[in-house]
């Protein structure tokens, strides 16, 4: 299998086991100063590994790195929460699970227009396998109840966006840091962006109502969620497309749903089989056509230093 590809099937599958176990600790903990305890963790750990494996000089990175680790950790760690949180909050179930499920269609899209990506059927059917996976898990037996406002659909829609985004800047920075100092950064800037929020939420939270096992949880997601997900995509996006980061991010429910049904006294439904066959083969479908670009490529760089 292409590395890249493993790679960022690794990140999207650390972020599905962190969602049952995140979607546990909500339970106790206030949603910002959740994500800021985890981000602090991953933080301490990431980097310190950068600046010694890789050496990093954090004052010489220059402005323009800087704006692109800024960017990155506000797509994901802020506006991307902020707007899950609005939109789960507006609209049904059923608008929700249709919606995020558009991830790789619309990250295929930004690709081609922002990346000039180029367009090809294994792509697209690669993608098509993978939202039609995650659709039919998402709203497979929902009671369709309630309705949704458009400003919730609004929230979503956005909430999508930003994730796609960042894999485009992904791809778009990951060719100037290395992958680890990249990591680093982008925990850096979400623990300064996460923190107005958390502080508020803590003037109001008893701490001392946090148990061992809270503890266990939250340093665990900290270091799959963030640091070890953060750390493998960047190991990815210089092998690969965005659009076929974009598709790996149909892994993350098939995982939570497996881990879910392990540690969390869930059941495995007859979708969530089918869902699961179908990431697979757009997993293989993705593989080959990263395998026949990769040739491609070496033939182009083979053409040159025989013309030359």
């Amino acid at each position: 299998m292409n590395r890249g590809l493993l790679y960022i099937l690794l990140a999207m599958a650390l972020i599905g086991v962190g969602i049952p176990v995140g979607g546990a600790l909500m339970m106790k903990f206030p949603v910002w100063l959740f994500t800021f305890l985890t981000i602090a963790i991953a933080t301490i750990i990431i980097v310190p590994f950068a600046t010694i494996y890789e050496k990093t000089k954090w004052t010489k990175l220059g402005k323009k790195n800087y704006y692109g680790i800024f960017m990155q950790a506000l797509l994901t760690c802020t506006l991307y929460t902020v707007f899950l949180l609005y939109g789960l909050t507006y609209a049904s179930a059923i608008s929700v699970g249709i919606i995020t499920s558009i991830t790789p269609a619309v990250v295929f899209i930004l690709a081609f227009f922002l990346l000039k990506e180029k367009l090809n059927l294994k792509k697209i059917t690669a993608i098509v396998l993978a939202v039609i996976a995650v659709l039919i898990m998402n709203i497979a037996g929902v009671e369709i109840e309630g309705g949704s406002s458009i400003l919730g659909i609004v929230f979503m829609l956005l909430a999508v966006v930003s994730l796609s985004l960042f894999f485009i800047y992904a791809k778009k920075f990951s060719v100037e840091l290395k992958p680890f100092t990249m990591a680093a950064g982008l925990c850096v800037m979400g623990l300064i962006q996460t923190a107005p929020m958390a502080l508020y939420e803590l003037s109001s939270f008893d701490m001392s109502t946090v148990t061992a096992g809270d503890w266990g949880g939250t340093i665990f997601y900290g270091v799959t969620g963030w640091a070890l997900a953060y750390s493998f995509t960047f190991l990815a996006m210089p092998k690969i497309n965005a659009s076929t980061a974009g598709m790996a991010t149909a892994v993350m429910p098939i995982v939570a749903a497996v881990v879910a049904l392990f540690f969390y006294d869930a059941s495995i439904r007859t979708v969530d089989i089918i869902a699961l066959i179908l990431v697979i083969a757009s997993i293989f479908i993705a593989e080959s056509q990263e395998k026949t670009e990769s040739k491609s490529i070496q033939s182009d760089v083979i053409s040159e230093v025989m013309e030359n």
